[in-house]
This record gives C-alpha cells, sequence and structure tokens, in this order.
C-alpha cells in the first residue's frame, strides 16, 4: 500500500510539472491521469519523411553563378578617348540589306577597321596615300613621328573599336590604317571637299561616308596627327566644315562646348543642337500671363463663374485640361485651330517654342533643309544616340520625334515650305512626309518638348480660337474681302456720323 501510494504521488507530482511547463502529456500507462486534466486532447504527433534529392550543379552553371557574383553596374570607359560603336540592333530591326548599305556602310571610302578592306571600297584605298603626302607636306609634317605618336596611343585606338572588328589587325597594321584615313579625311577637309582624284559624284558621297556612324575615326587620332600643324589651323577648318553643312550658317556653339568631340559625327550633333534649348525669359513668362488673361476663354470662364459655376468645376477642368493626351495630329488641324507657324531665328534643333497670343498662338521652329543625305545623317545621329556611351539627352531623337507629330501629309510639308521652314530640295512634298515618317518608325517617343507641347494643345482645346481661326480664314483668306470689309466699316460710319448730325440740334 505504501508503495502504490508513493507511486501515486510521484506520477501527480509530474503531471503538475507538465501543466506548469506547457508540456504535452504521456501516453501509455498514465494515460488515464492525462484524460482527468482540462483542456482539448492534444493531437497525435504525425511522423514527416523526407526525400533527399541530391542535384549536382554543372560547371557550366557554377560559370553562370560566377558571372551573377561578377556583375558590376556600367561604368563609363576610362579610355581617354570615347568608344565609336556598331549601329545598335534596334536600329536594324525590319532594315534590309540594301538599306543597311544605303544608310549605314560607306559608298567610296572607309575610315576605321568596320568596313576596311570591302572589295568595293578599293579604289578609295589607292587615294589615302596621295593625300596624306599632300597632307603632310602642307603641314610641314613627317610622316615617321606621326606614325610614331599614333603607334604610342595604338591600345587607346582599340579601346574606341568594338574587338571584334581589331582583333585581326596587329598593332602596326591598326596604326597605319589609324594615319591613312586620318590624313585623307584632313586633307578632304582642308581642301574643302575638293579632292583632284575624286570626280564630282564621288565628291558627295565622300562627304556622306564622313559622318557614317561605323565609319568614324577618334577626334583624338586626328589631333594626333593636326596638332603639329598649328600653321594651318585645322581645328578650326574642321568646326567650319561641319558648320558650313549646315542650311542657313548660324554660328556655332562656344569653343567649349565644341572643344572634345568624340567624332566627327558627335561634332555634326552639336553643332545641330547649337547650346541647348533658350532658358525661359522671366519678362515674357509675364507678358504671356497678362495675354492668358485677357483672352476670350478666361473672360468666358469669368462669366460662367458669375452664372452659378463653381471654382472647383472650373479648377478640375483645367486640371483634366493638363492631363490630357496629345489630341492635335498635324499641322492642318493646328492650322484650323489659329496657330500660325513662323520659322526660328537659327537653325538649331533645339530653337522651339510656342508664343500665344489673345485668339492665336505662333509656333517657332527652326529651318530644315532636306535634300538626300537627310535621312542618312538623321539616322546615324538617332543610332549613335542609341548606344550606351553616348550622350543622354536624345535631342536629335526628340527633334524628330516632335516633327513627326506634325507631319503627317504633303499639305504639312505644303504649309512649312510656304513659311520658309522646311526647304525641300527634293522636289515632292510627298517624299519629305514619307522621310520623317520612315526615321521615326520604332522610336519611343520621349516626353521632351513637354513644355511646347501643353501650351500647343491647351490652344488647341480653346474652342473660341477655332471659331475666330475659321471665320478669319473664310471671310478674310484674300485681301479683296479685307478691302471690301473696311470699305463697308468706313460706309457704316460716314453713314451714322450723317444720321447724327441730320438730327436738329446736333
Amino acid at each position: 500500500m505504501e508503495e502504490e501510494q508513493e507511486l501515486n504521488m510521484i506520477v501527480g507530482e509530474e503531471e503538475e510539472e507538465e501543466e506548469e511547463e506547457g508540456g504535452r502529456p504521456k501516453p501509455s500507462s498514465w494515460r488515464k491521469n492525462c484524460d482527468q486534466t482540462e483542456g482539448p486532447k492534444p493531437e497525435p504527433e504525425i511522423e514527416e519523411h523526407r526525400i533527399d534529392i541530391i542535384v549536382e550543379i554543372s560547371d557550366k552553371v557554377k560559370n553562370w553563378i560566377g558571372s551573377v557574383g561578377n556583375a558590376k553596374e556600367r561604368t563609363p570607359s576610362e579610355n581617354p578617348w570615347p568608344s565609336i560603336p556598331k549601329v545598335p540592333d534596334q536600329m536594324l530591326r525590319g532594315t534590309t540589306s540594301s538599306d543597311f548599305k544605303k544608310f549605314y556602310e560607306p559608298r567610296v571610302i572607309s575610315f576605321g577597321p568596320y568596313h576596311h578592306g570591302k572589295p568595293h571600297l578599293h579604289s578609295g584605298e589607292n587615294i589615302k596615300p596621295l593625300c596624306a603626302k599632300e597632307f603632310l607636306a602642307a603641314s610641314s609634317q613627317s610622316i615617321e613621328d606621326v606614325y610614331k605618336k599614333i603607334k604610342s596611343n595604338i591600345e587607346a585606338v582599340r579601346k574606341c573599336y568594338d574587338t571584334n572588328a581589331t582583333i585581326k589587325y596587329d598593332d602596326e597594321t591598326l596604326a597605319w590604317m589609324m594615319l591613312m584615313d586620318g590624313c585623307f579625311i584632313l586633307q578632304f577637309i582642308r581642301c574643302g571637299g575638293n579632292i583632284k582624284v575624286l570626280r564630282g559624284h564621288q565628291l558627295y558621297f565622300v562627304q556622306e561616308d564622313l559622318f557614317l556612324l561605323e565609319n568614324q575615326l577618334p577626334f583624338g587620332v586626328l589631333e594626333l596627327i593636326f596638332e603639329g600643324a598649328p600653321v594651318i589651323m585645322m581645328k578650326d577648318k574642321i568646326k567650319q566644315y561641319v558648320t558650313a553643312d549646315i542650311a542657313r550658317l548660324v554660328p556655332v556653339s562656344s569653343e567649349s562646348e565644341l572643344e572634345k568631340p568624340a567624332h566627327l559625327l558627335d561634332l555634326l550633333r552639336s553643332a545641330l543642337l547649337g547650346s541647348g534649348r533658350p532658358e525661359p525669359d522671366s519678362a515674357q513668362d509675364c507678358w504671356k500671363m497678362m495675354k492668358e488673361f485677357l483672352s476670350f476663354q478666361c473672360l468666358f470662364q469669368m462669366i460662367g463663374r458669375l452664372f452659378g459655376r463653381s471654382k472647383e468645376t472650373t479648377d478640375s477642368s483645367s486640371q483634366d485640361n493638363n492631363n490630357k493626351w496629345q489630341t492635335f495630329r498635324n499641322i492642318r488641324e493646328l492650322k484650323a485651330a489659329g496657330i500660325h507657324f513662323k520659322p526660328s531665328a537659327t537653325s538649331f534643333l533645339t530653337d522651339i517654342s510656342f508664343e500665344p497670343h489673345f485668339f492665336y498662338g505662333n509656333l517657332i521652329l527652326p529651318f530644315l533643309l532636306i535634300d538626300d543625305s537627310t535621312k542618312p545623317r538623321f539616322l546615324n545621329l538617332v543610332a549613335y544616340e542609341m548606344c550606351p556611351d553616348a550622350p543622354k539627352d536624345y535631342e536629335v531623337t526628340s527633334f524628330l520625334c516632335f516633327l513627326d507629330s506634325l507631319i503627317d501629309h504633303p499639305d504639312d510639308v505644303k504649309e512649312l515650305r510656304s513659311k520658309k521652314i522646311l526647304y525641300n530640295s527634293l522636289g515632292s512634298d510627298e517624299e519629305v512626309a514619307r522621310i520623317f515618317n520612315e526615321i521615326t518608325d520604332g522610336l519611343v517617343y520621349l516626353n521632351d518638348y513637354k513644355d511646347v507641347k501643353d501650351h500647343i494643345q491647351k490652344h488647341y482645346d480653346k474652342r473660341v480660337n477655332t471659331w475666330i481661326a475659321q471665320a478669319l480664314r473664310k471671310h478674310f483668306s484674300s485681301p479683296w474681302t479685307i478691302m471690301a470689309f473696311v470699305a463697308a466699316v468706313i460706309i457704316l460710319l460716314l453713314t451714322g456720323a450723317q444720321t447724327y448730325f441730320a438730327i436738329p440740334g446736333n
């Protein structure tokens, strides 16, 4: 009996300890005592059965894992000269081989390793030694000294180009290529594009070959060649040659802005863009705000408020107008809304602005010459801006997309021609409209010129402006109708005055 009492006491103490510690009641011989405790019964423990599958990582996967671990953010190249890339694949989608040869491949002469040695360019290689001889003689330089300077910088030259293009040339061959190509470019520019051994059509094609993306030499190579000849002032002549090709010659940007271009195509881009978009003038902004305040739209809004239209409704409607998508599609629609077009004071592509007036507006656009070289040059400029090491502003691409949003029909080109904004040397307005539509095909429309677009959209949304523009175009489209209107007004005034003075006592 004593042993049973001691056993029950021990079991009771263990149950109390398990309840205090939150433990689980033990099964088997003590199940009866556990059933007498308070609370729900615990669920029986389920044993988990795991099957371990051994997966071996191959050497290929290890290399992939290593590439992720070694991945770094892209940083600008440490090469003293900017890289000269090939045309990006995005620009070549849907491009046939014939289109590539027409817009991106040189026709007469190659510069650099990308197109060097192609069969149709062999005749150009035979001209380079003669041009090198003439330039070095004019600059009083030794060919050995110039070659040594290029050879000492050959590693920087290699880093400028794609490795697959330069790997087949040793250092001596690549340095000699740079020497011959650079001397030809400088001699061609020094002579104003007039090489006696080339015929007229060949000179035109060489001029086009100079501004192809895959046909560029580092500007540092050109500097190595002409820095020993300060007498001929090649740096100024290069700028004059590039800017002279821009229609309606305007002063080039300041010395600091065009001091170190990557290559000739980059120099052409800087000359086209100028010093950037002009900063808004505070005085002009105040005048614009005053004119907008006195406009008919504001008067109608004030009248609407007097008749019970709430301020919140007006504010919400104005906010909705600011958030609208662009609804105008071409020049004709803008003209119908009372928007006129004027040429800017410069030929810089960034010189675009909008001037709102009482019931009409003026869209200021830069002058542009359209000829056979327009499409290939703009395509190469756009391809250059799409490259990783190119400037990040996309100014040329933005200008082309903005102009494409205005030109949708040959009549749009005709209107810009009549305002001296476009000079069409192609002979067909349909061709000009097609060129801009093809250049911008597949491009991403950036949000540049947002202020100009917002001002245009704000003016375009005012119905009063459209009504007034339609009335003026319908009733005052010729000087004869204007003269008839003025005569009618004068007759009415004279009749009114005669009637007034015919009354007795006046």
